[in-house]
């Protein structure tokens, strides 16, 4: 079966921003590992960084390497992604068990607290765990998504018919392969993830740095594919109804940073994304800007991104020290 690929076999890239000064890390968990990358003094202040949806680690890279000194940045693979191990055969992966894994990797630090910083996907986990454990977050910084996007009740049985659906049909498509479908040049690859994950005015930078833990040699030598598990294009079986997750927004007391990119849309209506930011709102400790920019505008633009997040966390700091 070709179920995994090697880590050996992947290229990397000599980019204009320096990369390098990173720790590998890998995470045991009962199916396999989560593996990540590790910044900075491991005694210092700790964060855990989260990508989006099909993205890998690399996506929070150029943010990293410049992350303020004192602090303890771990960006991980999310299960089904990059060089983490894939759910065993049957299993789904669903938004709200996410936050399982969070604190499976807290537990794993002996973090009493943590501060999380998320981009989309990684965003709205980020928010789930916080509005769930308020008590073991410092801070939460949310890059372009202001909510995960909720299930209304009229479309309950319709999108939960097509999750069962999609996961039996991506299970019998891919029985033998859930990387899905098999290159025969990294080349065709890239094209591949390059026309199919990114909009053309994305640099050619940030595309290079998902595909170097996104596209890996097949573990027979015989081609390349996606390191993540086709599983996660399946539609959510568990979909939040919107009072849901307003009732997890409402329980988010730490400081919380929402970056909004000025050209990326909300993905649900103007009222709606309103109605949860005025929830937002009811927590002094939040701050939204927003940053020109689109959707990956912490990898294209990483220099209007980064300034924000340390004045906020400046800010931040300055108040706490203020209230003692």
């Amino acid at each position: 079966m070709l179920r995994n690929v090697s880590r050996n076999i992947v290229r990397s890239f000599s980019t204009m921003s320096d990369r390098s000064n990173f720790r590998e890390i890998e995470i045991p968990v009962p199916w396999g590992k989560i593996a990540g990358k590790s910044w900075g003094d491991e005694n210092g202040k700790p964060w855990l960084g989260l990508h989006g949806w099909l993205d890998n680690s690399g996506s929070l890279d150029l943010l990293a390497k410049d992350w303020p000194e004192g602090h303890h940045l771990v960006a991980i693979d999310f299960p089904g992604h990059g060089f983490s191990s894939h759910l065993p055969d049957g299993a789904m992966y669903h938004y709200l068990e996410s936050s399982v894994t969070i604190e499976r990797i807290r537990r794993h630090f002996n973090w009493d607290k943590l501060s999380l910083v998320g981009h989309s996907m990684g965003g709205g986990l980020s928010a789930c765990y916080t509005g769930l454990f308020p008590e073991k977050v410092d801070t939460l910084i949310m890059i372009d998504l202001v909510k995960p996007v909720c299930r209304p009740v009229e479309k309950l049985v319709s999108k939960t018919r097509e999750c069962v659906e999609q996961q039996l049909g991506i299970e019998e498509r891919f029985r033998d392969n859930l990387h899905g479908k098999v290159y025969k040049s990294w080349e065709e690859a890239f094209q591949r993830l390059k026309d199919g994950a990114f909009t053309p005015d994305n640099s050619q930078e940030a595309i290079q740095i998902i595909a170097e833990r996104g596209i890996q040699k097949t573990s027979d030598g015989q081609g390349w594919t996606f390191s993540r598990d086709m599983r996660h294009r399946v539609t959510s079986l568990y979909g939040f109804h919107e009072e849901y997750f307003a009732q997890l927004a409402n329980n988010i007391s730490s400081n919380h940073l929402l970056i909004k990119a000025s050209e990326s849309p909300h993905y649900e209506s103007d009222e709606t994304i309103e109605k949860i930011l005025d929830v937002y709102r009811n927590n002094p400790k939040f701050q939204y800007s927003v940053v020109e920019g689109n959707h990956h505008l912490h990898l294209n633009n990483p220099e209007r991104v980064m300034p924000v997040i340390v004045d906020f966390l400046k800010t931040s700091s300055e108040e706490t020290k203020s209230s003692l």
